[in-house]
């Protein structure tokens, strides 16, 4: 190491010239007083060291350390990039046949002329040393491209830091665990990162099946659609091409698509209609045309109906004005012929508005006053009602439907729905919750989030979505405003959903909650406004969608299973180990059941048995197991019980997707962030034309990254000077004394 150092306030050593004129002038009447020339010299020679030192400090020395030049035994680190994105061609050259003739012709001709040795990776998910010979015939097909994990083993490779870190890529990463580490690393060893880009900015044109959109139960003998998502890019005028419908394997439909030029998302749907009950499996598989540099990142996409003889689900949805809330309700159950909503709306006292009914004579009254009124439906919505709106005896009736007939009842509202004037009625005896005894809360319009509990991750109703964690899309929810503040959950009450900072006198106040209540279920969503989530900004209105379907199911009882079945958080691919998670749901008339004992089988596509076993399942305790997913396919998950009669089945969708053909297009920003952070270069491989000049700017930098991290240290501020001040002018004070001057 070579330092220096330097003055940050040079002007400071002005401040000796008046300090010398007062020391010699200190001199002066020492002598014209007859001192012995012996002492003025010591007195004089004591002063100036301490005047000198404090003129010295004055000046803000700093101590600066640099490297010295660079030594033989370090090189430039060469990271190519083999992941299959780099297999992508155009103008019928590969990017990574593009990468190798630039190395070999331009680059390392210019390294080796600017005395700079080199040392090659190869990298994809993993990275590995590299000669001429491995770069030359290396095959891109990498499925995953790890920057920074090549980055970071390029760093610990050697004994000492290479002198720079050139990566040849696209700049395409979908692997980032090892970023953090290897930006530091960079910074620490001062290596500027210099990255090249290969490809077009635009991407190549692909042509993807994305996923399958279907109804996940329908009636027998009923239409519906299997409907295809299809997604085009940076694709000129496209050939038709065809799709085809597989059930259980067997070809059932074929059809032609044209889908005309440009980039664009759309959906193509098979008409299809099922005679007999059980779960069919549907695939759709895309054959592409024959275009040359087309690349498709999925063609084969999977899902599952069941078709069941059950009744129509009936929903009757009581408003005590109009509200938003049914209406984004009633467009989340568009799509699900299954289930029927009715709408009774309180217009006056005198007056009600009816939608959707089955006979001019149905609910003619307003609210039914008996339970033979209240039994075609399976599940009743209370909404934006008042403690006015709803008598002690059609209150009863609510009652009986839920206790006896095993109806499903929810309330959904803010601060005048749950209102302090409902306690002790025979309504909240039926709800989960205690109503709170305030009248006129403040502060209930702030925005708020909600927060949901673990048993509410691990509930059916919740699972909106299939290939993301429940809490990241939970948490992804927007804002509301306007609550109903309850005190408490009522004995056995299972609680969903809590507010994000208002306490109760039990804890978060509850936003969601349901319970058994004797044959039937009964639920609350403490929100005024949840009709926002499916109007936000960056909502996905088949997550919303997919909740109220699933809740309404859930609350009347159709098809819910003894047992559920869910994923535990993974991300699903071929050749894994899938975990799967078993719970007894509550037996849902309070019955005791003594049944723990349970038989599971997985199966793929083909009946082939994968795993098999018996589980011991008590409510409240689940259980899981693995089977490995050893291909992509529709894993068939079953439970039965002791007489082998099927209680719960689910299908488990395993994608082999490509992720390196998901964006095809030249990511220079991820260059860009790499080189800012380490000080370094990210150009296009166009803007590289001159080797010896990219040489020289490699260099450049090497020289700036070493030297523009020089290490500053302030000089003089330590105990050694302060010593030496204090001792000039303590010998200075003791010699004057002795002599008789002080």
């Amino acid at each position: 190491m070579s330092a220096a150092i330097v003055f940050e306030f040079p002007r400071g050593w002005l401040f000796a010239l008046p300090l010398g004129l007062a020391l010699a002038f200190g001199i002066w009447r020492q002598h014209r007083r007859g001192l012995a020339t012996s002492r003025i010299t010591g007195l004089g020679a004591l002063r100036a060291i301490a005047l000198l030192v404090l003129v010295f400090l004055a000046a803000r020395p700093v101590w600066i350390s640099r490297e010295p030049p660079a030594s033989a035994t370090r090189s430039v680190m060469l990271l190519m990039d083999r992941s299959e994105s780099m297999s992508l061609a155009e103008r019928d050259v590969t990017r990574y046949q593009q990468a190798l003739e630039f190395l070999r012709e331009r680059l390392l001709p210019a390294l080796r002329a600017g005395s700079l040795p080199v040392q090659a990776m190869l990298f994809d998910q993993s990275a590995e040393p590299a000669d001429g010979a491995k770069l030359g015939s290396a095959t891109p097909n990498g499925k995953r491209t790890n920057l920074g994990g090549a980055v970071a083993q390029a760093l610990a490779s050697t004994a000492q830091p290479p002198l720079a870190v050139i990566a040849l890529t696209d700049g395409i990463v979908n692997e980032s665990a090892d970023n953090t580490h290897a930006l530091t690393a960079l910074v620490d060893a001062h290596v500027p990162f210099i990255g090249v880009g290969f490809g077009s900015d635009q991407g190549v044109r692909t042509l993807s099946l994305r996923e399958l959109e279907a109804p996940s139960i329908v009636s027998t003998k009923t239409g519906f659609n299997i409907s295809a998502q299809l997604e085009m890019v940076n694709t000129e005028d496209m050939p038709a091409f065809e799709l085809l419908l597989f059930r259980e394997g067997q070809m059932r439909q074929k059809r032609s698509v044209i889908p005309g030029k440009g980039s664009r998302t759309w959906l193509e749907s098979f008409p299809v209609t099922e005679e007999k009950q059980g779960v069919h499996n549907y695939t759709v598989q895309l054959l592409p045309p024959n275009v040359a540099g087309l690349k498709c990142v999925n063609m084969l996409a999977n899902t599952s109906v069941r078709v069941s003889d059950e009744k129509e689900l009936r929903v009757l949805y009581i408003q005590g004005s109009l509200t938003w809330d049914y209406k984004f309700i009633s467009l989340a159950l568009r799509k699900d012929q299954t289930i029927k909503l009715t709408g009774l709306t309180r217009t006056s006292k005198q007056s009600v508005f009816r939608q959707n009914v089955e006979s001019a004579g149905e609910l003619m009254n307003g609210f039914p006053t008996s339970l033979e009124e209240l039994a075609p439906f399976r599940v009743v919505v209370l909404s934006n009602l008042r403690p006015t709106d709803l008598t002690p005896a059609q209150q009863e009736v609510l009652a009986r439907f839920c206790g006896e007939l095993g109806g499903g009842v929810l309330m959904i509202g803010g601060p005048a729905t749950f209102d302090s004037s409902w306690q002790s009625s025979r309504l909240e005896q039926l709800l989960p919750v205690v109503f709170s005894p305030n009248r006129g809360v403040q502060g209930l319009d702030r925005p708020f989030r909600l927060e949901l509990t673990e048993d509410a991750l691990q509930h059916p109703v919740f699972q909106i979505v299939d290939n993301r964690p429940m809490r990241e899309v939970w948490a992804q929810l927007p804002t509301f405003t306007q609550y109903g503040r309850v005190d408490a959950a009522k004995p056995g009450a299972q609680v969903w959903a809590v507010h994000q900072t208002d306490d109760g006198p039990q804890g978060r106040r509850i936003l969601m909650a349901a319970q058994r209540y004797g044959a039937g279920l009964s639920a609350v969503v403490c929100i005024q406004n949840f009709w926002r989530w499916r109007l936000a900004k960056d909502a996905e209105p088949q997550q919303f969608d997919r909740f109220w379907r699933q809740l309404f199911r859930f609350l009347s009882e159709v098809g819910r299973q003894d047992v559920s079945i869910h994923l535990a958080d993974q991300e699903l691919h071929p050749q894994m180990d899938v975990q799967v998670v078993l719970e007894k749901q509550p037996n849902p008339k309070n019955v005791t059941d003594t049944s723990h004992k349970f038989f599971v089988k997985v199966e793929d596509s083909q009946k082939k048995l994968l795993h098999e076993g018996t589980v011991e399942l008590e409510s409240g305790r689940p259980v899981d197991f693995r089977f490995h997913a050893d291909k992509a396919d529709i894993y068939t998950v079953t439970v039965t019980d002791a007489m082998k009669v099927p209680i719960a089945t689910r299908p488990i969708e395993i994608r082999d997707l490509n992720v390196e053909f998901q964006e095809t297009a030249r990511n220079m920003e991820t260059l860009q962030q790499w080189a800012s952070v380490s000080d370094g270069l990210a150009m296009k491989v166009e803007d590289c034309r001159d080797a010896a000049d990219l040489v020289t700017r490699i260099k450049a930098k090497i020289e700036q990254v070493r030297h523009g991290k020089q290490v500053r240290l302030p000089v003089g501020v330590n105990g050694w000077l302060l010593a030496l001040v204090l001792g000039c002018l303590g010998g200075e004070w003791l010699l004057r004394k002795r002599w008789g001057l002080a």
